[in-house]
C-alpha cells in the first residue's frame, strides 16, 4: 500500500477505530480513557457541530477567548477567521472538542472542521489530555475527565 492510500484509509476510519489508531500513533497508554470521552461526547458517532446541549457556550465565545489566549491568529491565518458568527469554533466532532481551543495542537493554521475528522479529533483529544497530565498535573483519568467537563481550576 502506498503512503497516500494509507493516509486516505486512516482518515476514513470510523470514530472508534480512528481513536484506537490515534492512541497507538500518539503512544497514549490508556486508550480506554479516550474511548470513554468518545462515548460520552457522541456515543461513538461521527458528528460535526454539537447543537443539542442545553447550556451550550456559543462558538463565538470560544473563538474570542482562544484569540485572546493566543491559540488562534486570525490576523495572519485565514482559517482562523470567524465565519457564520463564529459558531464553527464551538463544540464539535466525535470527541466533543472546543475547536477554538484544540486545533492549535495540529499546527499553526488549522481550521475548525478538522475536529470533525475522527482521526484528527482523536489526536487532538490525546494531545489535550497530555497537556492536562503534564502541565496541570492531572495524573488520573478521573481528574482529567473532570477538567475536560468543567475546565482546569474549576471545582
Amino acid at each position: 500500500m502506498n503512503l497516500l492510500a494509507a493516509i486516505v484509509c486512516a482518515l476514513s476510519l470510523g470514530p472508534a477505530d480512528a481513536t484506537r489508531l490515534a492512541c497507538r500513533l500518539e503512544r497514549w497508554p490508556d486508550c480506554g480513557e479516550v474511548i470513554a470521552i468518545l462515548r460520552v461526547e457522541s456515543r461513538g458517532v461521527a458528528v460535526g457541530v454539537h447543537t443539542r446541549h442545553a447550556r451550550r457556550v456559543r462558538g463565538a465565545v470560544f473563538w474570542r477567548r482562544a484569540v485572546e489566549a493566543g491559540l488562534l491568529h486570525p490576523e495572519r491565518c485565514g482559517r482562523h477567521q470567524q465565519a457564520d458568527g463564529g459558531e464553527d469554533w464551538g463544540i464539535r466532532g466525535p470527541h466533543g472538542l472546543a475547536a477554538a481551543y484544540s486545533v492549535h495542537v495540529l499546527g499553526d493554521c488549522v481550521g475548525p472542521e478538522s475536529a470533525d475528522v475522527p482521526l484528527l479529533s482523536a489526536v487532538m483529544t490525546i494531545r489535550r489530555l497530555r497537556v492536562l497530565r503534564d502541565r496541570y498535573g492531572l495524573r488520573t483519568a478521573g481528574g482529567r475527565a473532570e477538567a475536560w467537563r468543567r475546565g482546569v481550576g474549576r471545582g
